[in-house]
């Protein structure tokens, strides 16, 4: 039976368990909520978090429910869906979501990400979150040059929080010193 056919058949207007579902309209499990709680600790905290689970658990739906939760005077979300544009294109992304002009070498690129974030902590009063989906697709220099980003820089901090959904080899296979 074809999705139309079962949809005249129930009198559906639209696909019911689409991705385009708001967040207000999601079924509240136990397991969803303590996905949700567990990301916006790690936002209030300005930690590192990795949400891990089989594909269609609820990662990234869970992270977009703590997302809408937030407060966008308080916070700025910069997500990146696809993390396998390199450790330059994570800093360039940031860079840029942030309203910069990024830099073309990593060696300064690097340094302006950092200030870009700390910028908005600091003087914009908004925490940026950084949500990097997908995250089992991670190297080990992406994952460090995310950590490095957290760490105190001169007067400041890059205060970000930030969540990485991935599959649950991620959370197996990364040595316990790199992941979040």
């Amino acid at each position: 039976m074809t999705i139309e056919r079962l949809q005249a058949h129930y009198g559906l207007s639209r696909m019911p368990f689409g991705r385009n579902l708001a967040p207000g309209m999601l079924h509240r499990h136990h397991a969803h909520n303590e996905a949700v709680a567990r990301i916006t600790w790690c936002v209030a905290e300005h930690g590192l978090g990795v949400i891990t689970g089989e594909v269609g658990a609820g990662k990234t739906v869970a992270v977009r429910a703590a997302l809408t939760a937030l407060d966008p005077a308080r916070h700025t979300v910069i997500y990146l869906g696809n993390p396998t544009i390199g450790a330059r294109g994570i800093h360039h992304a940031i860079v840029t979501a942030l309203g910069g002009l990024p830099k073309t070498h990593m060696a300064t690129l690097v340094p302006q990400a950092g200030d870009a974030l700390a910028i908005e902590a600091v003087e914009r009063g908004r925490t940026p979150v950084l949500v990097l989906d997908e995250a089992h697709l991670l190297d080990h220099a992406q994952l460090e040059g995310i950590r490095m980003l957290t760490l105190c820089r001169g007067d400041g901090y890059a205060e970000v929080g930030a969540a990485a959904p991935g599959s649950p080899w991620w959370a197996r296979e990364t040595p316990a010193g790199h992941s979040a």
